[in-house]
């Protein structure tokens, strides 16, 4: 009989809460996102553990590259931030975002900690994909009955006598979010099932996965699902050796027969699909200075007025989280939504770059293109098992940052929580499989 066999039930139970709460209390930010800003209570409980962890295991912190990576690509995008403050148009906004950001940072710290092996990421993956397929189901159970599984009917979207509605699943009426979130983050379930189910599961998760997204009627989550699919399809070539062209096939035909039974059951979904068609063509028109309802013409007003901040505050922008109130004095004269009764000020310019540009200058630009390079080398230089487990953030991370999209505001506390979550998964991912992770938490059975 071995040590192991003859100790208390209470030790072994002692060791497995230790050994696990700290992975649940990372994944508990994926669970509680649809709870409108409850995710912030996740976060900042991590954050004090994180600046625990901190005081008392710094020199580990420092020995180890996986935080060295992290507080990098940390400060590389925070540093802007506070070069911006001495021209923003708001500097307490931009001063207390400045602060508020540090919360990720520690946060950062103790994802690093908590999943600092690769059994810690297995246990990780599965919760995310079974939570994100629960999501999926979900959501195609409200598009097919009207009603999701909590009751909850399809979002509201736009303005009377033109609303029309969404599939937004379990959170809400408010905010669609549904459909972003859930492109962004399918490489967890998606990696998850091709490491464990058939082809042909994975295959229909894929696709059910696609037709959720498609639902939800946002047209950048379209764009970052057809990417991600892209850049799946690729690992799977590299990974088998043999490019899997039935699988393929079959999901192509799934999409396609998935987009037409959409097209012809909803005008909405067809009127978003020619809207799309319209931009990339050309063909897309505004007439007389009137946008409408057609979010595409919204937002080349909000480029154009986005374009002479930059013209104007090249070096540092108008602040980060100041574009909407340096909005109206770069607003074209016969601006639309700023002559609207109540003026309308664009929260971000909805593209990355732009409003990186706009809201802290060419520093916020150079620092962002550098801690993108700093991932992309990073992954490239791993090792093939780190490489494995880095995978489905990454590309996450891909979809997140994809430069040829519409972005959400990456400044806004609710996506800069999303995308340093990621960010620091991928870190973690990095130093999760190095031989002696200075990180590694001990066996708690010891």
């Amino acid at each position: 009989m071995n040590e192991a066999s003859i100790k208390p039930p209470t030790s072994t139970l002692k060791g497995k809460l230790r050994e696990h709460s700290p992975v649940v209390l990372v994944w508990l930010c994926l669970l509680v996102l649809p709870i409108g800003r409850v995710v912030e209570v996740p976060v900042m409980l991590m954050a004090i553990a994180g600046i625990y962890l901190c005081i008392r295991h710094w020199r580990r912190f420092t020995a180890d590259p996986a935080c060295r990576l992290f507080i990098s690509v940390f400060l590389l995008a925070w540093i802007p931030i506070l070069v911006s403050l001495p021209d923003a148009v708001r500097p307490e906004s931009t001063a207390m975002m400045s602060i508020n950001h540090l919360r990720f940072a520690f946060s950062g710290l103790f994802i690093l900690y908590a999943l600092s092996t690769p059994d810690a990421h297995r246990r990780f993956l599965a919760l995310c994909a079974w939570l994100l397929l629960f999501w999926v189901v979900d959501g195609i159970v409200q598009l097919v009955v009207g009603r999701d599984l909590f009751g909850f009917p399809p979002a509201l979207y736009g303005n009377a006598p033109n609303l029309t509605t969404r599939v937004n699943a379990l959170f809400g009426r408010e905010g669609l979010v549904y459909g972003i979130l859930l492109a962004v983050l399918c490489p967890l379930l998606w990696e998850y099932a091709g490491r464990r189910w058939s082809s042909w599961v994975t295959a229909a998760v894929v696709v059910a996965t696609t037709l959720a997204v498609l639902a939800a009627g946002t047209r950048s989550a379209w764009i970052s699902v057809i990417v991600i699919l892209l850049a799946y399809g690729v690992v799977l070539w590299r990974r088998h050796g043999v490019f899997p062209t039935r699988l393929v096939a079959a999901v192509a035909v799934a999409g396609i027969v998935a987009v037409a039974g959409l097209s012809a059951a909803s005008d909405k979904f067809s009127s978003r699909i020619e809207n799309l068609v319209g931009t990339i063509t050309g063909s897309t028109s505004i007439e007389n200075g009137s946008i409408g309802n057609n979010s595409i013409g919204h937002r080349i007003w909000i480029w154009r007025a986005a374009l002479r901040m930059i013209d104007d505050n090249t070096l540092n922008g108008v602040g980060a989280g100041g574009f909407r109130y340096a909005y109206e004095a770069y607003a074209d004269h016969d601006d639309p939504l700023s002559r609207a009764d109540p003026p309308i000020r664009p929260y971000h310019t909805h593209q990355l770059w732009l409003e990186t540009l706009a809201e802290t200058g060419i520093v916020g630009a150079v620092g962002l293109f550098a801690l993108l390079t700093m991932m992309v080398m990073a992954g490239i230089g791993a090792p093939r098992q780190t490489r494995r487990i880095m995978l489905p953030y990454g590309l996450c991370l891909l979809a997140a940052y994809f430069p040829f999209n519409t972005h959400m505001a990456i400044y806004s506390s609710f996506w800069s929580q999303i995308v340093w979550w990621l960010i620091a998964l991928y870190c973690a991912g990095y130093g999760a499989a190095l031989t002696g992770s200075a990180l590694e938490r001990p066996d708690p059975s010891t």
